[in-house]
């Protein structure tokens, strides 16, 4: 008998800081994130793409490293910063499931 293996699931891609999934980084980011934290009105379909700073919490800090960024001449984004890639920090926020990335 041969024991057929389960095909591994396919990496979690997205863009750090795109927090909307539309493959771009703006300031509608900024405010999705800042809308969910503050309203909860808004569902992160991929919470480690909002997590800007890459410390594995969603905060008020990330939108607010996310306009350094855009705005202030900040230095790049933590990994996979504006390229489709996968997440290099283990971390407990949820799975993405909406990103304009493909594996």
């Amino acid at each position: 008998a041969t024991c057929a293996e389960e095909p591994a699931d396919p990496p979690e891609l997205f863009r750090r800081g795109d927090a909307t999934g539309e493959g771009e980084l703006d300031i509608t980011d900024a405010v999705k994130i800042l809308l969910t934290l503050f309203t909860g009105e808004f569902e992160l379909l991929c919470p480690d793409a909002a997590d800007v700073d890459d410390d594995g919490m969603l905060l008020v800090t990330d939108a607010v490293r996310l306009l350094g960024y855009l705005f202030g001449g900040d230095g790049p984004l933590p990994t996979p910063g504006l390229s489709c890639g996968e997440d290099p920090t283990p971390d407990e926020l949820g799975a993405c499931e909406g990103s304009d990335c493909e594996a």
